[in-house]
């Protein structure tokens, strides 16, 4: 039983790029990115990558036991992280209010427009079957007031065609996603140090091994390392790895994470169905 104050984070989808299934990926699953954050008063999801689908399925089940509004905060519009927006079924019936929140007010009309080509003929049909779907955008410098009580607030990341992490603040404790960053730049590097610090839960990008990471440069990612030095810095008090490249095997995620807790007790990495209380 939870307390009334608390915050249940769930990890639908921890998987970057693409959807990667079979035998040799159960363990941490195939989904692409998707977390929740739940109180009694409602509910955030941070970005709708395919595990936004189980998601949907999952609050389908709980009947009427289920928020009336969620506010989906997206990191960016890149395929992996908003896959799973067409098939979230509480949608489809009207019987929920889904907030999508995008970090830049300046990118309205490019974000409106891009989630209307994703979910439009002929890739998928209307977004007009989507009465539930609501687009908004903190305003500059200022925090998205969450239905389920506290706020987010976008920092910048370092990736291809621009993302935003974001803070989470609510019932004084602080969730703090900075996935899809490639570490080097320092001036975003401390930018992602100070929007973190002292962060109950830091979600960290973990795509590359120490010996791929040369051949990616410029590819929008991060090594475990690199994150948990982040996160040390931040003074964090749990960092979750997360963006596990689809070629990644339950065995290989498995070594990495044996090797990273090596270093430091306080790192998990992300497995589909994984929660905390916060």
């Amino acid at each position: 039983m939870t307390n009334s104050s608390d915050i249940t984070f769930t990890v639908w989808g921890a998987r970057g790029s693409i959807f990667s299934g079979g035998p040799e990926r159960l363990e941490f699953g195939g989904d692409t990115t998707c977390f929740t954050l739940e109180t009694e008063r409602g509910m955030v999801a941070v970005d709708a990558g395919s595990g936004f689908r189980a998601l949907g399925q999952s609050l389908m089940a709980r009947g009427g036991d289920r928020p009336e509004v969620i506010d989906l905060l997206l990191t960016h519009l890149h395929l992996d992280h908003i896959c799973g927006l067409p098939f979230f079924e509480p949608l489809l019936g009207g019987s929920i209010e889904l907030r999508i929140w995008n970090a830049n007010p300046g990118d309205s009309d490019l974000f409106s427009d891009t989630l209307q080509c994703l979910m439009s003929p002929p890739v998928f049909p209307s977004l007009t079957y989507f009465d539930g779907l609501n687009l908004s955008a903190p305003k500059a410098g200022m925090a998205a007031e969450l239905a389920m009580g506290g706020t987010a607030r976008p920092f910048a990341l370092n990736h291809p065609d621009g993302a935003s992490g974001w803070r989470i603040e609510c019932g004084g404790r602080v969730i703090s996603v900075a996935s899809d960053h490639e570490a080097g730049q320092p001036q975003i590097d401390n930018g992602i140090i100070e929007a973190t610090r002292d962060s109950d839960l830091l979600i960290c990008d973990a795509t590359y091994t120490d010996d791929e990471i040369a051949a990616r440069a410029g590819w929008g990612h991060s090594t475990w390392r690199q994150g948990l030095e982040i996160g040390k810095q931040a003074g964090a008090k749990h960092i979750l790895m997360t963006h596990h490249d689809p070629e990644r095997s339950d065995a290989d995620i498995i070594a990495m994470e044996k090797e990273a807790r090596q270093h430091a007790p306080n790192i998990t990495f992300a497995r589909s169905g994984w929660q905390c209380i916060l």
